[in-house]
């Protein structure tokens, strides 16, 4: 028994590393000092993710604050909820509401961007293709059978002019500490 208990501790941390990384990551060269890409990147972001993705670690005023924007710009520019200026950049749908429709909780990108850095945020970006067979018409390289409404932006040059536009940047600089 006391064999056993040894090579199973022996054994099993060697699992994580079969796991694997996924491949390597692009860089998505962060520049926090570029402003205006940094605000290019936040009009990305509420354009094209905040309906179904939430950023509830960040607030409209903080946001204002650390783009060089005035209240107003960003209430007129960037909320599009009728959110105060002082409250969190939340979506309306709830958990349950994500799980009936796609199956699993709509991660809160604040929280992706935090835990897995610019890097790992690009990547996945970068890797989207059109795969008629997946539900919503993409799948990714670095994230099979994620559930996406990219197939529009995987057959346009259009996604590259939107990672271009410091998204992953803004993400990173926003939910910094």
């Amino acid at each position: 028994m006391r064999k056993l208990i040894v090579m199973l501790f022996v054994c099993l941390p060697s699992l994580g590393f079969a796991s694997g990384g996924g491949g390597p990551m692009m860089s998505a060269n962060v520049d926090v000092t570029n402003t205006a890409s940094l605000q290019r990147g936040a009009q990305t972001f509420v354009n094209y993710c905040l309906s179904c993705h939430s950023a509830q670690y960040m607030r409209y005023n903080r946001l204002a604050e650390d783009l060089g924007l005035t209240e107003d710009q960003v209430m007129e520019n960037l909320n599009f909820t009728g959110h105060k200026i002082g409250e969190q950049m939340k979506i309306a749908m709830t958990g349950d509401d994500a799980q009936r429709w796609f199956g699993t909780a709509i991660p809160d990108l604040s929280v992706i961007a935090r835990s897995r850095g610019a890097d790992w945020l690009y990547t996945y970006l970068m890797t989207f293709y059109v795969d008629e067979s997946r539900p919503f018409g993409v799948n990714n390289v670095r994230f099979p059978d994620v559930g996406s409404l990219f197939r529009c932006l995987a057959r346009s040059r259009m996604w590259v002019r939107v990672l271009r536009s410091g998204f992953a940047a803004t993400l990173l600089f926003l939910m910094r500490p």
